[in-house]
């Protein structure tokens, strides 16, 4: 049997780059005044804009997303808040003052102790999202994030909401 030996790469000079490539977006680059016309310019459809996303997760996770999509938001528009957060807040978490919390524009409280009774809670996820009229929610990992109801519940309200994650069947 034969070593295994290892390819050899190609010179850097050879590679293509996203600059370089003829399939790179030319607006890919570029800032955009608003979320709607980022949408608009790029191909995306009509009436699928997402302004407001409900972070249904807590700690490092939440943080994270939120810090993660203010950035993007800062380096696409030139406001890192574009994109508004509605953040679920338990008792645990406001006596703990979570980051996350301070980081989100509109705090909702929901009842503290087990998960499922908050961040796993399918229907009041659901319901928060409705009531907010958010365009998408994140879940995160863990909790909710692992329950194919609640892509498939948020796809089947009127408007739908995106699910920011896998969609129900491959769950």
């Amino acid at each position: 049997m034969a070593p295994f030996t290892k390819s050899p790469t190609k010179p850097a000079a050879n590679r293509r780059t996203m600059s370089g490539g003829s399939k790179c977006h030319p607006n890919i680059h570029r800032r955009f005044r608003d979320v709607s016309t980022y949408v608009t310019e790029l191909g995306g459809p009509n009436g699928r804009v997402i302004e407001k996303v409900l972070i249904a997760n807590n700690g490092v996770a939440a943080v994270k997303a939120i810090r993660s999509i203010r950035r993007w938001a800062y380096e696409v528009f030139g406001d890192e808040r574009a994109i508004q957060f509605v953040v679920m807040a338990t008792p645990e978490d406001l006596r703990a003052n979570a980051e996350y919390i301070r980081m989100g524009d509109t705090i909702v409280d929901v009842p503290g102790g087990s998960n499922n009774h908050n961040y796993a809670n399918v229907t009041l996820i659901v319901e928060l999202a409705r009531l907010h009229a958010v365009q998408a929610v994140w879940a995160g990992w863990g909790h909710a994030s692992e329950k194919p109801a609640l892509p498939n519940t948020l796809a089947a309200s009127d408007p739908p909401i995106q699910f920011i994650g896998p969609a129900g069947p491959p769950m």
